[in-house]
């Protein structure tokens, strides 16, 4: 199994790096393309207007200017001007459920727009059903060296999962890097009782205690919670809000599908995985993880409130829910921390899905270069060059969303890293403001009216400091040992039996947590959820990552 893994993702890399290299098809015409030589370039403008359907996934609440459309606004005149390209919207429908329903349908009936978003699972329909283009040529030939250097700074990954049979069949948008998870500490909290800043787990033990016992926010005898998590898996792996970041220092990875020595495992299921629960379950029983764990659906309102001292959230906290609570008391001094066993600084994480949804083009449609084009458009030109067109500017500064035809997002995989970096070097003068992009100017604000008086800062500014000037930061400067996950996908018995399965694992876990159950009962939870499905779809994922 491992032999085949390892050969599968070499190959892959392989077709990569030769199709970063490529500037022009090897084909071209490209494939079934009516387009000349010059229109398959990433720029190159149509001689005449190329008029495509799409299937449009809308805002839930409309945020268009008066008098534009979704089919007549500032990114589709962009784009008319650039490519001389225009959409017109097969089917509009709100993202989620509603744009699901409007897929399923258009896939049911055979009546497929030019351009459409789907997930994997109709990805892997409409490839078995040859419904959809190969993209292999075009990518190559219509695809801007910026947004191929994107794709690739996912080491393959992105790619690879809308590859089939050494076939590109999609272009996917890219979920950048959000690791490592932070603790979010009280730090007033740590300074009034003269504690040290946490760097171990071992030190965040000691301050949950002193936390806990101490009450530094004077919230009450029992009423301070020193760890905040919420009931479900949210509250603790694989959300916004856990405890990643404890799993990870026993190597232990819930809820995902791992190669451990050549075969496929499900991280929740792992001896690993036992000893951090061991260790929760511990911390339960002294008080330091919040006693209403089991019955709180969210923990914003008791970190707005001031009664928590510490979370485990993204780098962006600041911005969410902590810009709340700063408008609660000022005087809330939220920091974040990277908490590490052995107090190094470097952390294990597992990496999240880099392939967020996938954008198909319909069989038969006569320029499937359109694709790579409108792609490399939005997601190069208009960022890098273009990045003062007029209309786009006021449209993004009036709040306005929707515009774009399609919501094909790349990024490179540092992203996050590379922001800190372009608004760090315009704070230090070393960068023009001019350079930045739209939203990062919007920070630079922010962070400069942070540093001109803290003290006087209010909220906005403060959240816009904290997550871009220290959050950012740490992400940028943090040695991450990285664990991908070797499936995200779903399988025929997952549609049946994924949902007990969750459910079994979220109740087990919660009964050792807080010692309803001890920790040998892990055992029989791994036994159970074997002989309940988890056997077979573990076979299933292994087979699905055997014939990709």
């Amino acid at each position: 199994m491992r032999k085949i893994l390892i050969s599968a993702t070499a190959v892959f890399m392989s077709v990569s790096v030769l199709m970063a290299g490529c500037s022009t098809s090897s084909s071209p015409e490209g494939a079934n393309s009516t387009a000349t030589a010059e229109e398959l370039t990433p720029y190159g403008k149509y001689a005449e207007t190329v008029t495509y359907t799409v299937g449009k996934s809308t805002p839930g609440i409309p945020k268009l200017p008066g008098g534009q459309s979704y089919e007549d606004n500032a990114f589709t005149q962009y784009l008319k001007e650039t490519l001389n390209i225009q959409n017109e919207n097969k089917f509009e429908a709100q993202s989620g459920d509603n744009y699901d329903q409007k897929v399923a349908m258009a896939v049911a009936s055979d009546d497929l727009p030019d351009i459409m978003a789907v997930d994997e699972q109709t990805l892997r329909q409409l490839v078995d059903n040859d419904m959809i283009a190969d993209l292999t040529e075009v990518y190559e030939s219509s695809t801007s060296d910026i947004v191929k250097e994107k794709y690739a700074s996912y080491g393959g990954r992105v790619l690879e999962a809308a590859t089939f049979d050494g076939k590109l069949m999609a272009m996917p948008s890219t979920s950048n890097a959000n690791i490592p998870t932070m603790l979010w500490v009280r730090k007033d909290w740590l300074d009034k009782l003269g504690l040290s800043e946490p760097k171990t787990v071992g030190d965040m033990e000691k301050i949950l205690t002193e936390f806990v016992q101490k009450d530094p926010g004077g919230n009450g005898k029992g009423k301070t919670v020193g760890l905040v998590l919420a009931k479900s898996i949210g509250g603790l792996y694989g959300s916004l809000f856990q405890a990643d970041n404890i799993f990870a220092t026993y190597q232990s990875f819930p809820r995902q599908w791992l190669d451990k020595d050549g075969e496929v495992v499900y991280g929740s299921t792992t001896e690993e995985t036992k000893q951090s629960l061991g260790l929760l379950a511990d911390w339960y029983k002294k008080g330091l993880i919040d006693r209403q764990m089991a019955v709180r659906d969210s923990i914003e309102s008791v970190i707005i409130s001031g009664e928590a001292g510490a979370f485990f959230g993204p780098w962006w906290s600041a911005d969410y829910p902590l810009n709340d609570a700063k408008r609660q008391n000022n005087d809330a001094d939220w920091r974040p921390y990277i908490i590490s066993k052995d107090g190094s600084g470097e952390v294990t994480a597992y990496t999240q899905n880099p392939a967020a949804e996938f954008y198909v083009v319909r069989k038969g449609f006569e320029h499937p270069e359109l694709l790579p084009k409108l792609t490399s458009a939005l997601n190069d030109k208009l960022v890098n060059e273009d990045l003062n067109y007029e209309p786009v500017v006021e449209f993004i500064k009036g709040g306005f969303d929707g515009g774009k035809p399609l919501g094909i997002m790349v990024n490179y995989n540092d992203a996050t890293a590379q922001m800190y970096k372009d608004l760090k070097a315009t704070v230090d003068g070393e960068k023009e403001y001019e350079t930045l992009t739209l939203d990062d100017r919007t920070s630079y604000d922010k962070i400069v009216g942070y540093m001109k008086d803290p003290e006087k800062a209010d909220a906005n500014q403060w959240s816009g400091y904290m997550s871009r000037m220290v959050g950012a930061k740490l992400m940028a400067e943090t040695k991450v040992n990285d664990v991908h996950p070797v499936f995200f996908g779903q399988t025929k018995s997952m549609k049946l039996k994924w949902t007990n399965l969750v459910k079994l694992e979220d109740e087990a876990f919660l009964k050792i947590v807080m010692g309803e159950e001890p920790l040998s009962y892990f055992d029989t939870f791994v036994d159970t959820w074997n002989r309940t499905g988890g056997s077979d779809i573990t076979n299933e994922v292994t087979q699905a990552i055997m014939n990709k």
